[in-house]
């Protein structure tokens, strides 16, 4: 975390000012609001129960989708059938992807949003945290290429050692294929799905395609399966004081989200 740039803002104003005064400027990152701290942050589907599930059986996560696309089919539109994660995702069903915005005002409203647990305390501070584009790799057109197939399976990592675009995407550039994928190889992988609904102040909706591989566990009797998943550490983290306040002035200057 020694690389990591630290912020404390108080008010809309210091935000402002602190996002123009960033080391790689306001476009060099993708930007994601909570409401605590985290030392990284990962997908729903890997934060959840379903990991136990994904322990026991590897194809788990593969057959909840498919199953919820074939149930669903009734329902779904040009845009669902084109991008069904983001169909998965916005259902509330776990997915592998976790939601950015390219907007820092929009991460900082979700920052400052009240928990649903009611838990939050009057002085309990919210976070922003950004993620360096440059550590990034759109790999859109890849994703929906797998969504697509005959047998989808939602996690690339499946497809890496036999799909020689995937080598590309290793930081180190070797040009011997891996026969096991390193995680902490990889950029983060960026994946686009346009608005179902227009109206939206942008023109994508932005995640981070949370890779993840299943090998078989020696150390957890309980479980066939251990899970090495790839982490999101960010590179700009900025704690959010007044989030109640804050997320007033955004109400009534911005007109966000009324």
């Amino acid at each position: 975390m020694s690389n990591v740039v630290h912020y404390e803002v108080n008010s809309v104003e210091d935000y402002i000012a602190m996002i123009e005064e960033l080391p790689n400027g306001q476009d060099g990152y993708y930007y994601r609001g909570e409401d605590k701290a985290y030392a990284s942050l990962s997908s729903s589907l890997l934060r959840s129960s379903i990991v136990r599930l994904i322990r026991n059986n590897p194809d788990y996560y593969v057959d909840a989708v498919n199953d919820y696309v074939r149930d669903m089919a009734d329902q779904a539109g040009e845009w669902e059938r084109g991008h069904v994660l983001a169909w998965c995702h916005h259902e509330g069903l776990p997915t592998n992807l976790l939601e950015l915005t390219a907007s820092p005002l929009r991460a900082l409203y979700f920052a400052c949003l009240s928990r649903t647990d009611h838990s939050e305390e009057p002085s309990q501070a919210g976070f922003v945290y950004g993620f360096a584009r440059e550590n990034t790799a759109d790999v859109t057109e890849l994703i929906l290429e797998n969504v697509t197939m005959k047998a989808s399976r939602y996690n690339l990592i499946e497809d890496m050692v036999d799909d020689p675009r995937w080598i590309s995407l290793l930081s180190d550039n070797e040009k011997k294929r891996p026969s096991k994928p390193d995680l902490a190889q990889f950029p983060y992988l960026i994946y686009q799905a346009p608005y179902k609904y227009r109206g939206s102040d942008e023109p994508n909706g932005l995640y981070f395609y949370q890779l993840f591989q299943t090998v078989s566990s020696s150390s957890r009797p309980e479980f066939s399966y251990e899970i090495m998943q790839q982490q999101y550490t960010p590179s700009l983290i900025v704690k959010v004081s007044n989030p109640t306040e804050i997320r007033e002035q955004l109400h009534h200057r911005l007109g966000l989200y009324k």
